[in-house]
């Protein structure tokens, strides 16, 4: 893989800031941009892309310490606003234990101190598309993860300027949206437990590329034409510490390794099945790591390649935690979790 190139992404979706916190209480935290496009581009950003999110984020403390996270990553906040009719969406990444001593993740969306939910995500403004376009109407790749009509512009607008349009959706409940951007996708990737019925309303693949994830079980992909989905099976994990990102991991890989440099018209079969393949190693290796895109603070990009690199070539099934000898460590910031939340809502 040549990593002096530095290809060019640009997407849209939910840009939020984590809070990762370990066991019930509400003590030291960890700050970090997340969100399924913020963790996309931000890992895309440290596989070595120029990577630029547009989100419209609100002027106060959660968007400081997001901003202070992408910093780190030399992510481009050229297309972020921030203002005080944005709004900064505020996450909760709480780590527990069960009794079996197996770690669970579970999301929070409010505030622990007064109950009352935290700041929820909002698009892009439609009105605004064209004025972003024109700020920058180059990219390799563009990304979105919502179905609103201010993505779906900026779609249309960067794949009539020849960039390749990846697709993440969360949910099917606007049918006519999703049928609109299925057909503008050059890869369209969701989940099994998301989108249960993707077969009955699209029984032969629209996009050029599709992606049925299935958790532990792997995936299953089709190209444009087909009506049947072939499997890839997932890798096991050692110890599981967190599953957060993975399927974020997944997705910026993919991206990585078929469109770098290059269309997927352009790619053989057997080069996406490399890239689904090491998607899904990525995948299981941030899930020995705290966070959704844990392992890139213990983990420096040359050290993590080299790694994959022999899990996929070498046809394993197994992957183990890795850590460089010199990690990248998180900032730490000087706010409490208390009066972050003070200050949000």
């Amino acid at each position: 893989m040549n990593l002096t190139e530095n290809p060019t992404c640009i997407g849209t979706g939910l840009v939020a800031l984590d809070v990762v916190v370990t066991g019930k209480l509400m003590n030291d935290g960890q700050f970090l941009a997340g969100g399924s496009c913020g963790n996309v581009l931000t890992i895309l950003s440290y596989l070595g892309w120029t990577s630029y999110p547009i989100a419209r984020l609100s002027n106060n403390v959660a968007t400081e310490l997001l901003l202070e996270d992408m910093a780190r990553w030399n992510i481009r906040d050229d297309l972020i606003s921030v203002s005080d009719s944005g709004s900064t969406p505020v996450i909760i990444h709480r780590i527990i234990t069960d009794k079996l001593g197996t770690p669970r993740h579970r999301f929070e969306f409010k505030n622990p101190e007064n109950g009352k939910y935290l700041p929820a995500y909002k698009p892009a403004l439609a009105k605004e598309a064209s004025q972003t376009f024109a700020t920058k109407p180059h990219t390799d790749v563009f990304y979105f993860d919502r179905m609103n009509r201010g993505a779906i512009d900026l779609a249309k607008l960067y794949k009539a300027n020849n960039a390749s349009i990846f697709f993440e959706p969360s949910s099917m409940k606007d049918l006519k949206a999703f049928d609109e951007c299925i057909h503008l996708s050059d890869v369209v990737k969701f989940s099994d437990e998301r989108i249960s019925d993707f077969d009955l309303m699209y029984p032969t693949a629209v996009a050029g590329l599709e992606i049925m994830t299935m958790g532990k079980s792997g995936l299953k992909y089709r190209l444009k034409g087909e009506s049947f989905w072939k499997e890839v099976l997932g890798y096991k994990v050692d110890n599981v510490v967190d599953a957060a990102g993975a399927g974020d991991w997944c997705t910026a890989a993919i991206i990585n390794t078929l469109f770098r440099n290059k269309k997927l018209i352009e790619s053989t079969k057997e080069e996406i099945e490399y890239s689904l393949r090491f998607g899904q190693a990525l995948s299981a290796l941030n899930c020995t790591f705290e966070g959704a895109r844990g392992l890139m603070y213990y983990l420096r990009r040359s050290d993590l390649l080299v790694y994959i690199q022999h899990f996929v070539d070498s046809n394993a099934t197994k992957i183990g935690q890795k850590k460089s000898a010199d990690p990248v460590k998180k900032a730490s910031s000087q706010i409490s979790i208390s009066s972050l939340f003070k200050k949000t809502n």
